[in-house]
């Protein structure tokens, strides 16, 4: 069915259509309906699908978007074709005629209105997404109505942006900026995403420390010299488990588990926003033993704020006091202590990348991939066993 991008609309032969291959020269795969004259399904790269109407008035070629296939299908698609048909043999232009109907918000009421709301009840990562717009986007789009906006105007941004901003934070933009043109496509205030087509910098400023045997006692050093206990805690059981430091402070003792083969602590949600188990070691489980004599009343937290019921602050202030107790450790990072969890695991020689992947928590191996290159030297033990075998082999 995918060959013929002509054929009579149905449930069943439009849920058999693949999405646009990733070879493809276009985005988008666009098929029509051999029951209804203008009516094409529209299938993305991710395999989302969309109806619209294809009509002519006064000359001109136009498009009308109808409706996601999913919540809208073939039914209401037809119907709705038809009537935006008999609308166009009257002599009126149905998409002139929405544009009239519905008032054209402008960029900053579409995001306080309805993008925020919708965010602020779906992503933890919320506060990031006002950050940008108010420091970066308000100021140059805020009165523009969004169906202003176009593809050049978001290609200028980025462009004129990547002169002060890494190609990381770039990136992050554009995702923001794409995502809530796509919701206001989905919701029926634009016909297409003007970002759809804009390509995301190659990000070229990805940097990962490690920490070696010297520095790591260096540092675990520095740690049992802060004042600050409950931090210091935080920061080694983030070297010794490889947990993001987010996931330590948002830990509790609920979660904590201990069975026949060890402790296990539960983190009901993590950074993608999935919940995973944490396998603790011996150390680990030693830190967090340690836990309980900062553990306060009422308060659910492993790591306990200061008071009431929250949980403990970023300990940036301590974090900044070990490293200059520790010395030479100017350019380290509180993630990259997750970083050098991956690297003294591979560094061990027992465990591989596979092992790293699911102490770490990735959901894809893709993101392991960063530390294959720690894991030369224990593939180059592996490889002289084959020589040790056929040197045998020979001789024997």
């Amino acid at each position: 069915m995918s060959s013929n991008r002509r054929f009579k609309f149905s449930k069943k032969l439009i849920d058999e259509l693949p999405a646009t291959p990733e070879s493809s020269s276009s985005r988008e795969t666009e098929y029509s309906d051999e029951a209804c004259t203008g009516l094409r399904l529209i299938v993305n790269r991710a395999g989302r699908k969309r109806f619209l109407l294809r009509y002519s008035i006064y000359g001109k070629k136009k498009a009308i978007q109808l409706g996601e296939y999913g919540p809208f299908d073939v039914k209401d698609a037809r119907l709705k074709a038809n009537e935006y048909k008999k609308m166009v043999a009257n002599g009126v232009d149905p998409q002139a005629e929405r544009d009239a109907q519905r008032a054209v918000l402008s960029f900053r009421e579409f995001v306080d209105k309805h993008y925020l709301p919708y965010a602020k009840a779906n992503k933890r990562s919320v506060r990031n997404d006002i950050g940008i717009f108010n420091n970066y986007l308000f100021d140059r789009w805020g009165d523009l109505r969004i169906t202003d906006i176009t593809k050049q105007d978001i290609q200028k941004f980025l462009d004129q942006s990547k002169t002060n901003l890494k190609p990381a934070s770039d990136n992050r933009m554009l995702s923001l900026i794409h995502r809530m043109f796509r919701l206001a496509c989905d919701w029926g205030y634009l016909e297409s995403n003007p970002a759809a087509q804009v390509k995301k910098l190659k990000e070229n400023n990805k940097r990962n420390f490690f920490l070696d045997k010297e520095q790591v006692a260096r540092f675990l050093k520095a740690c049992d010299d802060e004042p600050n206990s409950n931090a210091s805690n935080s920061l080694k059981l983030a070297l010794l488990s490889g947990m993001r430091i987010g996931e330590i402070l948002n830990a509790r003792w609920a979660d904590l588990t201990f069975t026949t083969q060890g402790a296990n602590l539960f983190l009901p949600q993590t950074k993608a926003g999935q919940s995973r188990t944490v396998l603790l070691n011996d150390e680990a489980v030693a830190i967090v033993e340690a836990q309980k004599s900062n553990r306060k009343p009422g308060n659910p937290y492993i790591f306990p704020g200061r008071s009431g019921s929250k949980p403990m602050t970023h300990p940036k202030k301590a974090f900044s006091r070990i490293k200059e107790k520790a010395g030479g450790l100017e350019q380290l990072r509180i993630h990259d202590l997750r970083h050098s969890f991956a690297s003294i695991l591979i560094n061990s020689g027992s465990a591989t990348l596979y092992d790293v992947q699911h102490l770490l928590g990735h959901h894809t191996a893709q993101t392991t991939e960063r530390y294959a290159h720690l894991a030369s030297d224990r593939l180059r033990s592996v490889s002289s066993n084959v020589a040790d075998y056929v040197r045998d082999a020979a001789t024997g």
